[in-house]
C-alpha cells in the first residue's frame, strides 16, 4: 500500500475523534481571556490544562462509539455484529485452555402476530422488557447477551457445560412475555440448548445451535431442549 493512502486510512479512522477538536478550538480566544482574566492562570498553565480537558473528551467520544458499535440500539444488548467476534474469542479461548463452552439460543414464538396486531411500537416495547427480564435471569459479569436479529436472542456461557446452561436457560424460559393489555396475542419462548464440541469452530457451533432451535420450533414451540 502508499504510504499516502496509508496514512488516508490512518485519519479516516480516527476521523470521529478529531470532530470533537473544533468546538474547542473555536473557544480558545473566549476561555483564553477567561483563564487569564478571572482566574489568573498564565498561558502555558492554560494550554496544559485546555489539553488535559481534550485529551479527556476525546477518549470519553471514542468509548461511546466503541460501545455503540458492539450494542443493538434497541435493546441495549450486544449486537450480533458483536456476537461474530465474541463468539470466535471464546471458542478459541476454550479450546486452548480446555474449558467448557455452552450456548442458550433462543426465539420469540408468535412476535410477528404481535407486532402486525399491536404494531411496532408496541412491539419494541416487549423486545426491550423481554431483553432487560433476560439479563436479569443470566449471571452476572459471566454470561454474555446478545440480540442476534429480530425475535432471536443468544446467551453465551463461557467456562459452563450444558447442564450448568440449561438451568440458567430454564430461567429464561420463565420469563413471563407480553405487556398490560395486549393478551390477544400470547408470545412464548423457544429455548435451545448446546455446549461446544472439541474441534468445533464457531460457525458450526452456532449453526448447531440454530437446527436445535429449529428442531424445537418445529415440535410445537415454548419448549426448551438440550443438544447433543
Amino acid at each position: 500500500m502508499l504510504p499516502e493512502c496509508s496514512r488516508l486510512n490512518e485519519l479516516k479512522s480516527q476521523w470521529p475523534y478529531l470532530l470533537a477538536l473544533p468546538p474547542l478550538l473555536a473557544e480558545w480566544g473566549r476561555m483564553r481571556g477567561l483563564a487569564e482574566g478571572w482566574l489568573g492562570l498564565g498561558t502555558e498553565t492554560f494550554v496544559v490544562l485546555l489539553t488535559l480537558a481534550m485529551v479527556v473528551i476525546i477518549q470519553r467520544q471514542r468509548r461511546r462509539l466503541e460501545e455503540a458499535s458492539i450494542t443493538d440500539k434497541l435493546t441495549g444488548l450486544f449486537n450480533s455484529r458483536h456476537l461474530r467476534a465474541e463468539l470466535d474469542r471464546q471458542v478459541a479461548l476454550a479450546q486452548r485452555v480446555r474449558s467448557p463452552l455452552s450456548m442458550i439460543f433462543m426465539d420469540l414464538d408468535r412476535f410477528k402476530a404481535f407486532n402486525d396486531r399491536y404494531g411496532h411500537a408496541l412491539g419494541n416495547q416487549l423486545l426491550r422488557r423481554f431483553a432487560r427480564a433476560l439479563l436479569a435471569a443470566v449471571r452476572e459479569h459471566v454470561d454474555l447477551c446478545f440480540r442476534f436479529g429480530g425475535d432471536e436472542f443468544l446467551v453465551l456461557c463461557p467456562h459452563t457445560q450444558a447442564a450448568e446452561a440449561a438451568g440458567i436457560a430454564e430461567r429464561v424460559f420463565l420469563i413471563q412475555i407480553g405487556l398490560p393489555g395486549c393478551r390477544e396475542e400470547k408470545v412464548t419462548l423457544s429455548v435451545a440448548v448446546t455446549e461446544l464440541k472439541e474441534e468445533e469452530t464457531s460457525l458450526q457451533f452456532l449453526q448447531r445451535a440454530d437446527r436445535v432451535l429449529y428442531g424445537v420450533k418445529e415440535s410445537g414451540r415454548a419448549r426448551m431442549c438440550l443438544g447433543e
